[in-house]
C-alpha cells in the first residue's frame, strides 16, 4: 500500500472521490477513529464507526451512520492509498 502526504485541499478532492464503504480516520475532540464511508455529501461524510460494524449482528441497511465535518478527516484510502493530511 502507498502512503501519500498531501494539504488539506488534496485530501478533500480524494474525499470526494470516495465510495461506499471506504476507509477514513476521522479526528474530534483530541481522540482519532477508523470509518468507513456510508454517503459523501455537500457538508460533510456520512460514516460508520468499524467499532460499530465489528459488532453489529442485523442486515448491512439497518446501520446509521454519523455525519462528520471535511475539516475532521485526518486520511483516506482510496484505490490502494492512502492519503495522510501533513
Amino acid at each position: 500500500m502507498t502512503i501519500r502526504q498531501v494539504d488539506a485541499n488534496e485530501l478533500l478532492t480524494q474525499v470526494r472521490r470516495c465510495m461506499f464503504g471506504e476507509r477514513l480516520v476521522i479526528e474530534r475532540e483530541g481522540k482519532r477513529l477508523s470509518a468507513r464511508v456510508q454517503h459523501v455529501g455537500v457538508t460533510g461524510v456520512k460514516v460508520v464507526p468499524e467499532t460499530t460494524l465489528l459488532e453489529h449482528e442485523g442486515d448491512p441497511g439497518d446501520l446509521n451512520g454519523v455525519t462528520v465535518d471535511y475539516a475532521d478527516i485526518r486520511e483516506v484510502e482510496v484505490d490502494g492509498v492512502t492519503y495522510v493530511l501533513a
